[in-house]
């Protein structure tokens, strides 16, 4: 049988091919748990395929409510996150409301060394400017 399942903020709705309809609580803190309890409410069997959509990932950044994460880039980019791109509504208004940056600046950290498209290396790795990361990192972009 071919089930799809949405999670959002507040339900997982879990719908089978047979029309068979399940709504159940989300579960914040397990997400897997709540499609695993409307799989069991819509399903008798394992289904054959399963389709997952979630706002799960969109949420936590609208809400920032993600992990502490630290942003470890090339010498002289750390400041493009908040620098941003042109294409906004608004650019010459010096007025305007930024959102902050999902990285606070504490938290960017720029390394000597450089890659090409293609992987290869452009510049040798300086190891020595490798950061130490506050304990309060649970997850880096590199």
């Amino acid at each position: 049988m071919r089930v799809g399942a949405d999670t959002g903020g507040t339900f997982t709705d879990v719908v089978a091919a047979d029309g068979t309809v399940a709504k159940v609580p989300s579960t914040p803190r397990d997400p897997g748990e709540a499609v695993r309890a409307g799989l069991a409410s819509a399903c008798e069997t394992r289904p054959e395929v399963l389709a997952h959509g979630t706002t799960v990932a969109t949420n936590a950044l609208l809400e920032r409510r993600g992990a502490a994460v630290a942003l470890v880039t090339t010498r002289g980019f750390a400041d493009v996150v908040e620098i941003a791109r042109q294409d906004r509504p608004s650019l010459y208004d010096s007025s305007r409301d930024r959102p902050e940056p999902l990285v606070p600046r504490h938290r960017r950290h720029e390394v000597g060394g450089r890659l090409a498209a293609d992987g290869s290396e452009l510049e040798r790795l300086e190891i020595e400017t490798l950061p130490v990361l506050d304990p309060e990192v649970e997850s880096v972009a590199v």
